[in-house]
């Protein structure tokens, strides 16, 4: 396969994924593979919990009771909060994984590649936790940094209006916050579009896949940059065509559901309990319409995730010879690629199972 730039990925990135989830012609088949790339996409980062809230500067016996109920309250919903985002972060990592077999292989069968990545993804889940820890621990440093200040400004010297400094403060946090999640993000979007498919692909060990995969980043650390910047771009320019699709869905949900609505209420507004008939239908009509705007929302975002998947898997194929090879057979080309049964890699090298973390 041949090197390919990070503007040059776009095209065969586009027609993998169009290959992936419309050559079968299954409607089934591309919500199940959405669903995939969807949970996989939310199992990114392990979100921490934040207790630098939990604290009152309460005196009065009253005060603090009211104070510590409310503190257990936010402690009981943080840790569920938390327990949540920490199975979709265990769930989301293995489907990681299995979304690069899926992309590099165009395999559709889920549960296999599932099993298959039961032992590499505590590799991976253990190298995600750098990131995150970094992200909880920056965080929290800037909020204990910052919000005492704010709070300081937030006494208003004249009643009813906000102090002169507490507007910049709060934009300096704000920037500082930003600053860390880009920083934060942006190591791992490195880690996971340069060194999981080493994991994902022959097994590797942690530290043969940050080898090589810092090895592409120190060898081409312009294309590196670019494809970064571009990787970004093309999220806005997709954030921006799935919102217009989820407000036209929403439109031509709405529709629909007037109609249906008109006519519930010629049904039933002689009842006797007209108001209880439509406090019901009205549930049920909003139930129905955000099932629908969710179910558009796993058809557009799954696409979408399933393409910067295979956005990442190209730019790397001509700098990682088996992906390259995956990818593109000799004698062909990301153009010219016939439907094809899935690639079926080859095992693990002896040595990786020695040097695994």
């Amino acid at each position: 396969m041949n090197t390919l730039s990070a503007s040059e990925c776009i095209g065969p990135a586009w027609e993998r994924t169009k290959q992936i989830l419309f050559e079968r012609r299954k409607f089934g088949l591309y919500f199940k593979l959405a669903l995939c790339a969807l949970l996989a996409e939310a199992g990114s980062l392990l979100s921490l919990p934040n207790f630098t809230g939990l604290r009152s500067g309460a005196s009065h016996p009253a005060a603090a009771k009211s104070a510590l109920a409310m503190a257990a309250v936010s402690g009981i919903f943080i840790f569920a909060v938390f327990i949540v985002t920490t199975v979709l972060f265990l769930v989301g990592s293995r489907m990681q994984l299995v979304m690069v077999d899926v992309v590099a292989t165009k395999q559709t069968e889920i549960l296999p590649l599932w099993r298959k990545h039961g032992a590499p993804v505590w590799r991976w889940m253990g190298l995600k936790l750098l990131p995150s820890l970094l992200f909880y621990v920056l965080v929290v440093i800037a909020t204990l940094r910052y919000t005492g200040g704010i709070a300081a400004r937030m006494r208003p010297t004249v009643p009813g209006q906000l102090p002169p400094g507490f507007f910049p403060a709060f934009l300096q946090f704000f920037l500082v916050i930003s600053f860390v999640s880009l920083c934060v993000f942006a190591i791992y979007w490195l880690l996971r579009d340069f060194v999981m498919p080493f994991i994902a692909l022959e097994n590797a060990s942690l530290a043969t896949a940050l080898e090589r995969g810092m090895a592409v980043v120190r060898d081409e650390p312009g294309q590196v940059v670019l494809y970064m910047l571009l990787r970004v771009a093309l999220f806005i320019v997709f954030g921006i065509g799935g919102y217009i699709i989820y407000f036209v869905a929403a439109f031509l949900g709405l529709v629909p559901m007037g109609l249906l609505g008109a006519i519930f209420y010629l049904l039933v507004h002689k009842s006797p309990i007209v108001s209880v008939l439509m406090g019901i239908g009205l549930f049920v009509g909003l139930f129905v319409l955000a099932v629908w705007i969710l179910f558009v929302m796993v058809l557009v975002a799954g696409f979408m995730f399933t393409f910067f998947q295979a956005y990442a898997l190209y730019f790397l194929g001509g700098r990682y010879p088996l992906l390259g090879e995956i990818l593109e057979p000799v004698g062909q080309s990301w153009w010219n690629l016939h439907p094809s049964v899935p690639f079926d890699p080859p095992p693990a090298a002896p040595g990786n199972a020695e040097e695994q973390l």
